[in-house]
């Protein structure tokens, strides 16, 4: 073999090399960012739960304060409005950590999109295209219970905050024992709110197990 015919076959070797250390690092690439998405995903229900738990606190608090021997009602009433505060707080979170699953969740499906176009095989890019399309589907429901859970809560908070709002001037038993109904109706909401909440989990759960890489 010559120089020449030598450097020309070193050539094509480096660049097949070269070549397939870039399809590697990209394949690597593909796996971490479904591991990143399903870690967003998770992040999410967690504070999703999280808030639900913040909920069951509050509603507990707001429960000894309708209570028949409710005693020390002015501290109990601030705290009250503490722990709404906190579930607030805690619904706020939901809305940005579904902020950043959805970001990381575009950023991989067009990392995807890309890396199916350059398949040369038409049987092979035709099925990247459908597994593509099938991860898109599951995360579909994903990526509407961030929104979802944290706007579920909101008719709640809106009944709660209105019955502080009438004992914010008026904070005695009589007060409270007009509020019974009231609160029979805002537990009633509470219940309906909390397995709407686990069912929502659910659904988020079973869509994270189906794209996770096995």
């Amino acid at each position: 073999m010559t120089k020449t015919g030598f450097f020309r076959v070193l050539a094509v070797l480096t660049v097949a090399a070269l070549a397939a250390a870039v399809s590697a690092r990209a394949q690597d690439e593909g796996v971490k960012q479904v591991e990143q998405l399903i870690k967003k995903s998770g992040s999410t229900v967690q504070a999703i739960a999280e808030t639900k738990v913040q909920l069951q606190k509050t509603l507990d608090v707001y429960n000894t304060l309708m209570s028949d021997d409710a005693k020390e009602m002015k501290s109990t009433y601030k705290k009250l409005q503490q722990e709404m505060e906190a579930t607030d707080k805690k619904r706020a979170d939901i809305r940005l950590r579904a902020d950043e699953m959805n970001a990381e969740a575009e950023m991989l499906f067009k990392t995807w999109t890309d890396s199916t176009t350059a398949i040369e095989s038409a049987d092979l890019r035709k099925r990247s295209e459908e597994r593509l399309a099938k991860t898109k589907a599951s995360y579909g429901e994903i990526g509407t219970v961030g929104q979802k859970a944290a706007d579920l809560y909101g008719p709640f908070m809106k009944a709660l905050q209105d019955q502080v709002t009438y004992l914010g001037h008026d904070l005695n038993p009589e007060a409270v024992q007009s509020l019974k109904p009231d609160s029979a109706k805002l537990n009633e909401k509470a219940q309906a709110l909390i397995k709407s909440i686990d069912d929502t989990i659910g659904v988020a759960n079973k869509n994270i197990n189906e794209i996770r890489p096995q």
